[in-house]
């Protein structure tokens, strides 16, 4: 049987940040598990579309399966239901927990912006997508559970988090 963690949300919603610190705290408790960022693998340009990820990360997980991985904590940024119903797909899991985390939209903004450099053309047009992602991806039908991480610490995040795994069976 495999499980995962699935975290989403919008850029500059502290996924990154919360995602080492909930694994720290996987590694810390001797849970055995697997993590990455499928936005790794859409890196480039052009970006790659949500088909071709979703692709390669159940390539990925196949191959951590077959080195005795049963459990995983995938991130991904998932705009829409088909984004996360695909990514979903391509995990492969027999029991899943959904995770957004999320802040004000103009706090995703401001943490892409302090975050990425001024000299990248695509920095402001992030920011606004973010702006716009933090409403929309709270709410999609997929999504288990809604941790903020306003005014809040990623330690503090990833102990929820830890909590709610356990709470669901996942862990």
């Amino acid at each position: 049987m495999t499980s995962a963690i699935v975290i989403t949300g919008a850029p500059g919603s502290g996924k990154s940040s919360v995602a080492q610190a909930f694994t720290t705290l996987l590694d810390n408790a001797g849970i055995a598990h697997g993590a990455i960022e499928s936005e790794q693998l859409a890196w480039g340009t052009p970006w790659l579309e949500d088909a071709q990820v979703h692709e390669q990360l159940e390539r990925v997980l196949a191959d951590q399966r077959r080195f005795g991985r049963r459990r995983f904590v995938v991130v991904a940024t998932t705009e829409t239901q088909a984004d996360l119903d695909g990514l979903l797909r391509a995990v492969g899991a027999d029991e899943t927990l959904v995770v957004c985390l999320s802040a004000p939209g103009d706090v995703c903004a401001a943490r892409v912006l302090a975050r990425e450099p001024e000299r990248w053309a695509g920095r402001e047009a992030l920011a606004a997508h973010a702006r716009e992602l933090a409403e929309a991806i709270p709410r999609l039908p997929g999504v288990d559970l809604v941790l903020s991480t306003d005014g809040r610490d990623e330690e503090a995040v990833a102990a929820d988090l830890l909590a709610a795994a356990r709470a669901a069976g996942v862990l």
